[in-house]
């Protein structure tokens, strides 16, 4: 039976650059999926936890370096909580910055790894090879027609070794090309595509990202493409919220853009967002919401309030709510910029608690933006103390 047919997957990934969570912030999150997640046919659970960090050197830079024991220790009693709280604690391995696709010891390490892992208790393994060159290494070019050839052949030699240990081993896959911007032309002619779905097992589940890496929409139009090449075993890994690619930024808004279809052209849909911990919670309260079908707005407000955020932060939230959001004449109006330098007075100096830690320099340099765009002469003390020498003299320099 084809894994599409599987109820849906929703989630949390642990997936970004700069940020490593410790292992208090990890059962944290698991405990809340655990609080939403709900069991599918036959006991599937529904809820994910893809551990997948950047930062990480033995997932990705020195793969081929056994984790310690004490290391495993935490990572079984992770799948061991998740297991009991109904969320599928996926750990993922990312070779692909030196992976020799020709090298026996390379496979048998990666192989070890995975069915460490598999000791462990996980059922669902994940392997990543996004953010590399789309081409094959020079030793191997002669061996494989495509790098995607090569990646799927990997694939279902992995799937049937880690099945002869677990027999209800699962297997998802993060391709190098993970979203339409990469491909070159339509997805159904994408060279490295079309060589990975010939080849890979078809009980593999892609990851993938959308129409771009951060994808301002995940509709019928954005993912039947992809959806059909791999027979609707992907499961979207939405970057909404990511913001590792722009740290001096957050984003904190509704969850839009994303169509109620996509559970019937995919899987289902994890979150890969800013690796901070109460912010991430609320952030998955807006994916449960989502996920049974409450209006985004609604479902916003409403988390906003069972998260004690005061009430003033409506006046700012649109400055801070999605990397596709550009204002206009009349968000920057004087009585609108008045109402917003009001509001995160008492945001940054009155309000206390988990989410203003985390959102106070968000918060903080907004107001001082605020204050920069201002028309007028420039206090060059104030400037020089609040942002980098750089943008201190592009700002004096006007």
């Amino acid at each position: 039976m084809a894994e599409a047919r599987l109820p849906a997957i929703w989630g949390y990934i642990e997936g970004y650059y700069g940020r490593l969570f410790g292992w208090e912030e990890r059962s944290a999150l698991v405990d809340r999926l655990g609080g939403q997640a709900k069991a599918g046919r036959r006991g599937e659970t529904t809820a994910a936890y893809l551990y997948a960090p950047k930062e990480d050197s033995l997932h990705r830079r020195d793969w081929r370096i056994r984790y310690p024991s004490a290391w495993r220790k935490h990572f079984r009693d992770l799948a061991a909580r998740g297991a009991n709280r109904g969320v599928d604690v996926i750990p993922g391995m990312a070779p692909g910055l030196s992976y020799d696709y020709l090298a026996a010891d390379d496979y048998r390490v990666l192989l070890s790894k995975l069915r460490d892992f598999q000791r462990l208790g996980c059922r669902t393994l994940a392997l990543l090879m996004d953010d590399i060159p789309v081409t094959l290494p020079g030793n191997c070019r002669k061996s494989f027609t495509s790098l995607g050839e090569a990646h799927g052949l990997l694939l279902r030699r992995l799937f049937k070794d880690l099945r002869a240990l677990r027999k209800d081993a699962r297997l998802w896959f993060c391709p190098t090309v993970y979203t339409d911007q990469f491909a070159s032309g339509p997805i159904a002619k994408d060279a490295y595509l079309k060589d990975l779905a010939a080849t890979m097992p078809r009980e593999i589940t892609l990851m993938w990202t959308g129409p771009c890496i951060i994808a301002e929409r995940l509709d019928g139009p954005a993912l039947t493409g992809v959806s059909a090449m791999f027979r609707g075993n992907v499961v979207l890994w939405d970057n909404l919220y990511a913001n590792d690619y722009c740290p001096t930024k957050i984003f904190l808004g509704p969850m839009t853009g994303r169509d109620h279809k996509l559970w019937s052209l995919t899987r289902g849909l994890l979150l890969n967002p800013s690796g901070l911990p109460a912010t991430d919670a609320m952030l998955l309260d807006l994916l449960a919401a989502f996920r049974r079908g409450e209006p985004p707005q609604k479902s916003w407000r409403a988390a906003m309030a069972s998260h004690n955020v005061p009430k003033e932060f409506l006046a700012v939230a649109p400055f801070l709510s999605s990397p596709f959001f550009r204002p206009g004449a009349a968000d920057l109006s004087p009585r609108c910029v008045a109402a917003m330098r009001v509001a995160l007075k008492k945001l940054i100096w009155d309000w206390k608690g988990s989410l203003h830690q985390e959102w106070y320099p968000y918060l903080f340099m907004l107001d001082a933006d605020l204050k920069a765009s201002e028309s007028g002469k420039k206090d060059a003390e104030w400037v020089r103390k609040r942002y980098s020498p750089l943008v201190a003299r592009l700002l004096l320099k006007g």
